[in-house]
């Protein structure tokens, strides 16, 4: 009989994080039986988790400290052999059950995907990383996905077992994902003007409104077609500042695609305006279609991809200013540009998913 592997995903949606896990699960059910826990489950992915062979197991719940007892139920039924907790708020309730009523005899592995700075926010937040210092070093390992994030949580506490492990973005063939299908939607039948491409949920932490106020800087001697891929609940507000700013005609937002390879093929420049993240996979993924970066150089990640700037552009937090300047450059100094795109290639080999995959296979053998 397999040993069962448990990936304790809150909330499964529609994001980087999800297809990561997927990838991770891919390699490991060749030796594991695999569980996706969560309280709610997007669809986008339905397919995979049954070709890989993964349950599913939902356990409703608006928030998971409510789902408590429910989790517990679950976990002395299965009696897995390892838990993959996913982000830092789940970590911090997957570590205080297992004290509460396993007596710390589960093994628990925490994975980090964002900057623990998204957590000072707020005072739920702040109270999230006060638990976090004090249960962390109950966990079997901190798996953090760039080594920015795990100086961050290298630094929460001198006990924790921390490591970082690239996500293993490269493991699917963009080229080949880019041709899949021809676009019919504007911007793109019949292109007329560049696109800036942006991939992600529309929300505060992604900060779309930054590009949309550097656009509105350049607009009147650059146009540009806007592309914003994703949903949330400021697309409304983004729909109102490009028509309050005479620009409506020139945005456009597409909902969440599991494909969106062949837009950004399409697009002429990938910006990310996101205030935190961990390791953005749409820099790999833009890189790996040889497309020009812009991003904000936020904790984490975005400056290790781009190599401190080497390989793309590299902007402070929330400065349109400075983007819409270096969306200037892009379209007015090419000789810039070309320069920068010679370090593509470098970058991108940090990435290797097989490298990635088998640390994972590793540190799970060892562990259960």
């Amino acid at each position: 009989m397999k040993k069962k592997i448990i990936f304790y995903h809150p909330n499964f949606d529609d994001g980087g994080v999800e297809k990561t896990n997927l990838k991770i699960s891919e390699k490991l059910s060749k030796r594991y039986d695999i569980f996706f826990l969560s309280h709610s489950f997007s669809n986008k992915f339905n397919k995979e988790i049954k070709r890989i062979g993964i349950k599913k197991i939902l356990i409703p719940s608006k928030r998971a400290i409510f789902a408590f007892m429910k989790i517990v139920k679950f976990y002395k039924k299965t009696k897995p052999d390892l838990i993959f907790s996913i982000q830092t708020h789940a970590n911090v309730i997957s570590l205080l059950l297992n004290m509460f009523f396993f007596q710390n005899k589960l093994k628990v592995i925490c994975c980090e995907r964002i900057s623990i700075k998204r957590y000072k926010w707020n005072l739920k937040g702040r109270l999230i990383i006060f638990l976090a210092k004090l249960i962390y070093r109950y966990s079997k390992l901190v798996i953090c996905n760039s080594r920015e994030l795990s100086k961050e949580f290298k630094a929460l506490s001198k006990n924790l077992k921390v490591v970082h492990i690239y996500n293993p973005t490269l493991n699917s063939n963009f080229n080949l994902l880019s041709k899949k299908f021809k676009i019919k939607n504007k911007p793109f039948i019949k292109k007329k003007k560049p696109i800036l491409f942006s991939l992600g949920r529309l929300d505060y932490n992604k900060n779309n409104i930054m590009l949309l106020r550097a656009y509105n800087e350049i607009k009147d001697k650059i146009r540009c077609s806007i592309v914003l891929m994703g949903d949330g609940n400021e697309k409304n507000m983004l729909l109102n500042y490009a028509k309050k700013n005479n620009f409506e005609k020139n945005l456009f937002i597409f909902s969440f695609k599991k494909n969106p390879y062949p837009y950004l093929l399409k697009s002429d420049i990938l910006i990310l305006t996101s205030r935190t993240e961990g390791l953005p996979n749409v820099l790999i993924e833009a890189l790996a279609l040889k497309k020009f970066v812009i991003s904000t150089k936020c904790p984490t990640g975005p400056k290790e991809i781009l190599l401190n700037g080497k390989a793309g552009f590299l902007v402070n937090n929330d400065d349109y200013v400075d983007l819409a300047n270096k969306i200037r450059i892009y379209f007015k100094k090419p000789e810039i540009i070309k320069k920068k795109k010679k370090y593509i290639k470098k970058s991108l080999l940090q990435f290797s998913p097989v490298k990635s995959l088998n640390k994972y296979q590793e540190i799970v053998d060892n562990i259960i």
